[in-house]
């Protein structure tokens, strides 16, 4: 036998718990011994059967899912909401990197942070087994963060711990909180992961302030001028702190992002993402973030090996990161795999069940795949979640035309309308409206596009063209929607990644100069 531990007391530091804790413990099969006495039992444990039970016993793996509820703010100032907010995005994202671990994603657990709902039903809500909340306060040079695991399935208090710490150390401390996670419920991580856990170095606090908020911009980009707040304070933090690999990595996805922003020339900014996604990896090549913003330019560049690889190497870091899993989705269902498009929503759709995002695309990989109820749920769950959230209605219309329903497409489309005169939702609503025979509506939407480009023009910005294309498609007049498509090409815009599988585009399939078209960029023709 190998040294014995004489006491609880010895017992509960030698697995680095407190007494109560290991108490509980024996009943779930800890392996102690106790000598007879007449008043009490002494209790004794050999470290090789304690290593033993830890190891293999049956609490190992006993959470394979989490959640981290929002922490709350114990500041009296609302304004530093965010900080806390971050500091939540932030955790999630070191367990996310654990690989024997499903983290559920910000998105999902953003809409818990007031509720007073038992925790036992967020638990089951979530489909997680076990949930971490805590607090966390900023006072003077100083950061506290309070820590509390639960299990979910019996329901039961795991852990708790308090850290506080110097503002430059708190990547230490994240990283900290997600290693007495994983042991708290048995994780075993492997030998990359414990050194990752184990090391990080000092940041600027002002630097870290700054990306926090401009992580909290990107989470809403969607919202009037967030990106270009995200924007600015991701340049603050790397003014602050040159060396901050995380703020390079969100300039990346933000230029790899623009949603919302028609700019006079993609390409220049996906010439952005890519540096800065670079240099972020010169940093830190293990940033997941930096890698997808790289893959989605390479997408969008129709490097198609180049994409795959970086989607690949993003999931590998950080398995939890549903970003990454949709995107990578985006790619497989435009290379027309769409079992293994499938299999990366659906993972996401786990992750990140209350995102909008996920449910819109899941949708339109269903579709793709032939799922059509799976994927009208996907929408309207995204619908649900988010009412005014263009790409849902935009999916579910084209959806209702390739079934022959434009009625159905048209009534979505205009909705649509009532929350922004997007030029995409125009130029679908054109194509709806002439298949439907209203031919003079169609027009004048195409008009509209057109009054549009001009005064886009004329801001120095840029409007899609896959509208026009669109519009043009369902009007009949195929020669003036190649001729759109051929200024697409010129251009290399983005949504040339979707000919194959673009259901407003199937009457020009036939085409010989489609099926040259998508030779030139790269798609595969079955």
């Amino acid at each position: 036998m190998s040294e014995r531990l004489d006491s609880w007391k010895e017992i509960a530091a030698h697995l680095k718990r407190d007494e109560s804790t290991v108490q509980r413990w024996e009943k779930e099969g800890l392996p102690v011994h106790r000598h007879a006495h007449k008043k009490k039992a002494t209790v004794y444990a050999y470290k090789s059967e304690i290593d033993a039970w830890w190891t293999d016993g049956p609490l190992a793996g006993q959470a394979a899912s989490i959640a981290v509820l929002p922490l709350r703010n114990l500041s009296m100032d609302p304004a530093e909401s965010y900080f806390a907010n971050g500091m939540t995005e932030a955790l999630i994202n070191e367990l996310g990197k654990i690989s024997a671990l499903q983290v559920c994603s910000y998105q999902s657990v953003f809409g818990y942070r007031q509720t007073t709902r038992p925790l036992p039903e967020i638990a089951e809500e979530l489909k997680v087994d076990a949930l971490l909340e805590g607090a966390v306060l900023r006072s003077g040079d100083r950061i506290r963060i309070t820590a509390n695991l639960l299990g979910a399935h019996p329901e039961r208090h795991l852990w708790a711990e308090t850290y506080e710490l110097d503002p430059r150390d708190v990547l230490a401390m994240q990283r900290e909180v997600a290693r007495d996670v994983a042991r708290q419920i048995r994780i075993k991580l492997t030998p990359q992961e414990q050194v990752r856990l184990t090391t990080s170095r000092r940041v600027n606090p002002e630097a870290y302030e700054a990306y926090l908020l401009g992580r909290a911009y990107f989470n809403r980009i969607s919202a009037g001028r967030s990106w270009t707040r995200a924007k600015e304070c991701f340049e603050k933090a790397i003014e602050k702190d040159p060396g901050y690999a995380p703020a390079y990595a969100g300039l990346a996805q933000l230029y790899a992002w623009l949603r919302g922003a028609f700019p006079k020339d993609p390409r220049a900014n996906r010439i952005e993402a890519k540096e800065w996604a670079e240099k972020a990896l010169e940093l830190d090549d293990t940033l997941a973030e930096a890698h997808v913003a790289l893959a989605r330019v390479a997408w969008l560049e129709w490097d198609w090996t180049g994409a795959e690889r970086e989607y690949r190497r993003a999931i590998e870091l950080s398995p939890s990161y549903p970003l990454a899993r949709v995107w990578y989705a985006q790619y497989l269902y435009t290379m027309q795999r769409a079992a293994e498009a499938v299999v990366q929503v659906e993972r996401a759709m786990q992750l990140d069940p209350g995102s909008p995002f996920v449910n819109t695309w899941a949708g339109a990989v269903y579709f793709f795949a032939g799922r059509v109820e799976q994927a009208m749920a996907s929408w309207r769950r995204a619908l649900e979640l988010d009412p005014s959230y263009p790409d849902a209605r935009l999916l579910l219309a084209r959806a209702y035309v390739t079934l022959a329903m434009p009625q159905q497409a048209i009534a979505e489309l205009q909705k649509a309308l009532t929350f922004d005169r997007d030029p995409f939702v125009l130029g679908a609503l054109a194509h709806a409206y002439a298949r439907a025979g209203r031919r003079e509506e169609a027009l004048n939407l195409v008009g509209e596009l057109a009054r549009k480009e001009e005064l886009m023009e004329a801001e120095g910005r840029s409007i899609p063209r896959i509208p026009f294309v669109w519009a043009y498609v369902g009007l009949g007049e195929n020669e003036q929607a190649f001729a759109w498509l051929e200024k697409a090409y010129q251009e290399r815009r983005s949504r040339l990644v979707w000919l194959t599988v673009d259901p407003l585009l199937e009457p020009l399939r036939s085409d010989p100069r489609f099926a040259d078209l998508v030779r030139c960029v790269g798609l595969p023709t079955q």
